[in-house]
């Protein structure tokens, strides 16, 4: 483990994050699902959700179908324009390879004196499905545009320390 990074463990997973973040675990987070934020000095947030993997599979089928499901819900959503899939990798966790995804768009911010503000943003996303711990992980996090190569750096980083089993 990097001396700047501590680990989170929980109901069996964990996951090694930056010193600085702030962590946040959803209240009504389960063993069997839910998920926790990693908040950032300057707000920026990476967010793991875990669920039943039975329910995953029977939804979508494969992790690669479980990923573009979540590329739709963002291209699709009603504050998002210009959406644009960056890249389709994949990520080795724990014994898994997982879909990465990376996708940059705008998101429509509507407010009272701004009107309608673009702000550029670019999402990352990584995919696993675990057989031996019966459950998904998703570690995704929407990032501001420009100059924040580090933060793709950490994501990755983050990632490649799910230990899910």
């Amino acid at each position: 483990m990097e001396k700047d990074f501590e680990r989170f463990s929980v109901y069996g997973f964990s996951v090694d994050y930056p010193k600085d973040a702030r962590i946040e675990f959803n209240p009504k987070a389960r063993r069997g699902e839910g998920d926790v934020v990693f908040h950032f000095p300057d707000k920026v947030k990476f967010f793991l959700s875990w669920g039943d993997l039975e329910k995953a599979k029977k939804t979508f089928g494969t992790v690669e179908k479980h990923a573009d499901h979540g590329l739709n819900r963002v291209k699709k959503a009603g504050n998002v324009k210009n959406f644009e899939l960056i890249s389709h990798d994949s990520l080795r966790i724990n014994s898994h390879e997982g879909p990465y995804n990376r996708a940059k768009f705008e998101e429509v911010a509507v407010g009272f004196l701004s009107g309608k503000r673009r702000n550029p943003r670019e999402a990352h996303a990584v995919h696993v499905h675990c057989d031996e711990s019966s459950r998904y992980f998703v570690i995704y996090a929407l990032l501001p545009i420009g100059g924040m190569t580090d933060y793709e750096k950490t994501f990755v980083k983050m990632a490649k320390t799910v230990k899910c089993h």
